[in-house]
């Protein structure tokens, strides 16, 4: 049997039974191990570490669960991220992909490209796709991303309203810029600012409407925006911010404009919603997991289902949700410790330990593989979040956040500044600090410390030992006293 050495971990989720979907799936169907639904940023790159991990486990008598990646779109992971460049002209899309095509095979992945599922079974392991194929599973992973928020505004539905967040997205709006059209994006975040850019570069006039007071308001500090503005403005971009949309204008169904809770109008072709992303859930739901704004999962990223995981944008953590790179593969590393001892079977052990059942679980527990067990194990790595950095991916552009930079007015009493700025060449770095410790930083115009400090506020170092030299960088601070200062400090904890 090919899953007598499969774990049935009970995830530790207990508020919400797992239930039966409403519709009983065939019961005839193809065995396929481990599935993973969604082949975007989390759910390619955790087929691939996966399959990675089975080659390096696999031993003479060994076989393993086959692992099937399962894609809506026919374009199998590529970088989302760098769908801005593409619509830029700055590079090919096929240079976004992030493994070669042939790796998937190499590494004895099955890849269903263009196919939808329908359903989940839960109580059966089994998942129906649209083109009536019916998987069995021991293991599901749901990688389902998210997908771009729309406001509902009066005509949001109208021809020539769009988002930006796949392939699709970048030849439909490539074909306005083409034709010189104008253009409005609403909202002036990261996405935001960085389709205004491109379309600009590539022949549109663009205007971005944002309804705070300025730009990445919630990514960098006034100083930083109010160079970034500048930038914007010097390269064609109109800015209207502390603007609040009213309704979308059209003729014959089609946009001509974007009315504004101030009374005007400003004219327009073609609209981009750049709002923000909503997590896709609703396979999830339907499937009886719980769900709040995202598909609940521990930090093991096991949702309330047994042997069902979530990982990526469409996850909910502890009221968090997660749209960055850095934690989606954070999440992808730890899934694949977790399930990474469910993949092998030894094909001479399991006739034996299919025969005797108390042999049987003392090797499980020995490999790791507790049935029915929602105690995390000791290889086991969980999931932590950690403090996010941006950097703003526009050609030209440099800026860079990391940690918290917006402070309410009780917080701000309690934090230190340290600022450089050459306003001769538009540099400008700030650093936030409280109780010795750096929590934010702020970079415009020259970025390359912002890993630097993005360490510092990951890793909650006191930094009073580099305190004087610190706004410098790595290069300018004797980071040997540092790291012997906080060593002699964790001692003195310990001890205490």
């Amino acid at each position: 049997m090919m899953s007598s050495l499969v774990s049935n971990d009970q995830a530790p989720l207990t508020t919400k039974n797992c239930q039966k979907s409403k519709t009983t799936l065939h019961a005839s169907a193809d065995s396929t191990g481990i599935v993973i639904i969604g082949a975007g940023m989390a759910g390619s790159r955790f087929a691939i570490e996966l399959a990675r991990a089975r080659l390096q486990t696999a031993s003479e008598n060994s076989s393993s669960l086959p692992i099937t990646l399962i894609s809506k779109e026919q374009h199998v992971g590529y970088n989302r991220i760098m769908l801005s460049p593409v619509l830029a002209g700055d590079t090919v899309f096929e240079d976004t992909y992030l493994y070669d095509q042939a790796e998937y095979e190499q590494l004895g992945i099955t890849v269903l490209a263009g196919v939808s599922v329908d359903a989940i079974d839960s109580a059966q392991q089994l998942i129906e796709l649209d083109n009536g194929q019916t998987l069995t599973y021991a293991k599901l992973v749901l990688a389902t991303g998210s997908s771009a928020r729309v406001i509902p505004f009066p005509n949001h539905d109208a021809i020539g309203v769009h988002v930006f967040r796949e392939v699709a997205d970048v030849k439909a709006l490539s074909q306005y810029a083409r034709q010189a059209k104008i253009g409005i994006v609403i909202g002036g975040g990261v996405l935001g600012l960085e389709a205004a850019c491109a379309l600009t570069a590539q022949g549109a006039s663009m205007t971005v409407v944002h309804m705070d007071d300025y730009v990445l308001n919630r990514q960098l500090d006034l100083p930083a925006a109010t160079l970034l503005q500048a930038e914007l403005v010097s390269r064609g971009i109109r800015l209207e911010v502390s603007a609040i949309t009213e309704r979308i204008v059209t003729t014959a169904s089609k946009v001509c404009g974007l009315l504004l809770q101030d009374g005007r109008t400003l004219p327009a072709d073609f609209i981009v919603m750049a709002v923000g992303v909503v997590p896709n859930v609703a396979l999830a739901k339907g499937s009886g997991l719980e769900v709040n704004r995202g598909i609940i999962v521990d930090n093991y990223m096991r949702t309330s289902c047994p042997n069902v995981y979530a990982i990526g944008e469409c996850v909910e953590l502890d009221g968090e949700l997660f749209g960055m790179v850095a934690p989606v593969n954070q999440q992808v590393d730890t899934l694949v410790s977790v399930l990474k001892g469910a993949l092998l079977k030894d094909t001479i052990l399991e006739k034996t330990l299919s025969k005797n059942t108390v042999l049987k679980d003392s090797v499980l527990k020995d490999e790791g593989i507790v049935v029915n067990s929602s105690e995390p194990k000791k290889n086991w790595q969980p999931f932590i979040s950690k403090p996010l950095s941006l950097k703003l991916k526009v050609s030209g552009i440099s800026a860079f956040s990391a940690g918290q930079v917006d402070f309410d007015e009780s917080d701000a009493l309690n934090i230190e500044t340290i600022t450089y700025q050459q306003t001769s060449i538009n540099h400008y770095h700030r650093l936030y600090l409280r109780d010795n410790k750096l929590v934010g930083a702020v970079l415009y115009g020259e970025v390359n410390e912002g890993g630097f400090y993005s360490e510092l506020v990951n890793s909650s170092t006191d930094i009073t030992a580099i305190r004087e030299h610190l706004i410098y960088g790595a290069a300018y601070c004797d980071l040997n006293t540092l790291n012997s200062s906080n060593i002699a400090k964790d001692a003195v904890e310990e001890v205490l």
